[in-house]
């Protein structure tokens, strides 16, 4: 499988007149089959969109080689064989930089007390943020608004109630 998709990105990429190198490696149960080029910047595109796009046509053109061969069970062989396509590591970096713009936003909201709102991003940055912030029992986050202009709010969580609607704070 992994050839065939290394081909696939390969043919597809020399065919948009691309020079490139792949390189594979395993990533929470999945291959991760990272492009380098010269032409990074431009395979990327704004926020990653060319790449996700890359990424889709990718998965069309593996589904629809590996769903061609009559002996292959009914099931696609694409369907079991999870994949990404990473450029020149982009993903791994936006995720550690929004993973720091997190914790930077978490710790202003803690000082202020005040939400914070992120500029708009994808739903899978979103959900990078959103996942981070999830080790945090004391700020929240919620996604606001229309696509493409979604974003994060963060904030601080409230703390729960009692019976009587009053919040009691212990003092140690």
């Amino acid at each position: 499988m992994n050839e065939i998709l290394k081909k696939i990105i390969l043919d597809l990429l020399r065919q948009m007149g691309f020079e490139a190198e792949v390189y594979e490696r395993m990533e929470e149960d999945r291959t991760v089959f990272n492009v380098k080029t010269r032409d990074a910047q431009l395979l990327i595109g704004k926020q990653g969109a060319n790449l996700q796009a890359l990424q889709h046509l990718i998965r069309i053109l593996f589904r629809k080689q590996t769903n061609d061969d009559p002996s292959r069970p009914a099931r696609a062989e694409a369907d079991r064989f999870p994949f990404a396509v990473d450029i020149d590591d982009y993903k791994d970096q936006r995720s550690l930089y929004l993973k720091e713009l997190a914790r930077k936003a978490a710790h202003h909201v803690r000082q202020t007390r005040k939400p914070v709102s992120l500029e708009p991003m994808p739903a899978h940055e979103r959900r990078v943020v959103h996942s981070y912030l999830s080790l945090y029992n004391d700020i929240g986050s919620e996604s606001v608004g229309v696509e493409p202009n979604r974003k994060l709010i963060i904030k601080p969580k409230q703390k729960p109630k009692d019976k009587d609607g009053f919040n009691f704070v212990e003092n140690s």
